[in-house]
């Protein structure tokens, strides 16, 4: 066979159809590519996939970056994870409780209640003794009382009544948060001094504005009120003092007398209500750490005359409403001078 016709023959093979017998396979194609190998696993060095090989720091973390997240699931399961981190392990924790307040705080303000649910088991988690500073806290908690929603509303009342129980003191006396925050409950509940025929005892004038209106249902007005009479009870009531105390130091100072005046002061910044350095301060922005000073600037804004006021017109209602209203009278009381 000559190079030509062996040519022509191959050619008119590659225009044949190839006849195939039932049950055969067709033939592979000389360049097809070898499939049947399987990947059994990925591995990359030091980036283990699996939750159980990292380390409990690194998962609480993670977690602690999910309060953030955009996804309510998501911030709901890290809270949840939090929490049970708090609760079932002791101290110290991959963070301390006041970095982990200070990311969730802004979670009062939270559309899903699943999430402020959460939210608050995590906050009662957390040992009172190291809650840090305040008035992160206390300044979302105030935007939440005055929140369009009933629901985080409430949330914040849930919320401040936590914090009056795990550390009253540190509520009443950080900076703002003794008026400014009573100035809240004032607009909550609708009490003015302005634009009514009412007038009180000093001759201002008043106005008292029903549940009906702007304070919403009967529920959201008891709690308001009854979060009002623990926080003035928090703040108005003195410090019980020891009679024998001063006879007691000075028999262990013997035979030295007012040793205890001289010596270096035991907290940080002791001369800080002075003010000498900072901005000048106002009523509200003020701290207050002593009784006798918190009833001073009640009286002195004049929310006393109207929390009184306010009390007698809403006792008038009964039933649970008139029940806390004297709750809160009676907390009041605390705040009568002479």
């Amino acid at each position: 066979m000559t190079n030509s016709s062996k040519k022509k023959k191959e050619r008119k093979q590659d225009f044949q159809k190839q006849k195939l017998k039932v049950g055969k396979a067709r033939p592979k194609n000389t360049n097809a590519t070898d499939t049947s190998f399987a990947a059994k696993s990925i591995v990359l060095k030091q980036q283990s996939l699996s939750e159980t090989s990292r380390e409990a720091s690194a998962i609480f973390n993670h977690n602690l970056s999910l309060i953030g997240s955009k996804n309510d699931a998501q911030r709901k399961d890290a809270l949840s994870y939090l929490t049970t981190a708090i609760s079932t392990t002791e101290a110290p924790w991959p963070q301390p409780p006041s970095v982990i307040i200070a990311k969730a705080q802004p979670l009062i303000l939270d559309g899903t209640p699943a999430v402020r649910a959460q939210l608050l088991k995590l906050f009662k988690a957390m040992p009172p003794s190291q809650l840090g500073p305040l008035d992160g806290l206390l300044l979302y908690s105030r935007a939440g009382m005055t929140h369009l929603s009933t629901d985080i509303r409430i949330t914040a009342l849930d919320t401040l009544d936590w914090l009056l129980g795990a550390n009253s003191d540190g509520v009443v006396s950080c900076a703002g948060g003794w008026i400014k925050t009573l100035k809240t409950f004032q607009n909550l509940l609708s009490w003015t001094a302005q634009g009514s025929k009412l007038t009180s005892a000093s001759g201002a004038k008043w106005s008292n504005t029903k549940s009906s209106g702007s304070l919403g249902s009967n529920k959201l007005l008891v709690h308001q009120v009854s979060t009002l009479a623990k926080f003035l009870s928090a703040g108005l009531t003195r410090r019980a003092s020891d009679p024998d105390v001063l006879a007691v130091k000075a028999a262990q100072m013997f035979p030295l007398w007012h040793t205890d005046a001289h010596v270096l002061p035991a907290k940080s910044n002791c001369y800080g209500y002075l003010n000498l350095f900072g901005a000048p301060r106002d009523l509200e922005s003020e701290m207050y750490d002593d009784a006798d000073e918190r009833i001073e600037a009640l009286h002195e804004s004049g929310l006393y005359d109207i929390f009184k006021y306010g009390v007698s017109e809403i006792k008038k209602e009964g039933g649970e409403v008139g029940r806390v209203a004297a709750g809160l009278d009676k907390a009041l009381r605390l705040a009568e001078q002479g």
